[in-house]
């Protein structure tokens, strides 16, 4: 089940809590995955308001960026665009399990 699509003002603030909770964020993740690259894509997601498309072109190729930062774009793009399942949490939501 998808929920609704956020206003613009959602947006604003979803990129806002954002660049809070990366400042929090560990560096990486206990796999080794950059954290700040990952939360840096979906920042980049909702303020350019990416395409599926666009994302994939954008985060999809290996040697641009990691398989968890693709993930975690296409995890904005989802919540942007209201197809994400109505129990997931917002990418922001997401990220405070393990900021400090």
């Amino acid at each position: 089940m998808s929920t609704a699509a956020p206003t613009p003002e959602q947006i604003a603030a979803e990129v806002a809590h954002l660049r809070d909770v990366q400042r929090r964020v560990p560096p990486h993740s206990a796999f080794g995955d950059n954290n700040r690259e990952a939360i840096d894509a979906q920042i980049k997601v909702l303020e350019d308001r990416m395409s599926h498309d666009d994302v994939h072109l954008c985060f999809g190729a290996p040697s641009e960026s990691s398989e968890y930062a693709l993930e975690s774009a296409l995890q904005a793009h989802d919540w942007m665009t209201g197809e994400q399942a109505g129990d997931e949490p917002s990418p922001a939501a997401g990220w405070e399990v393990i900021a400090k």
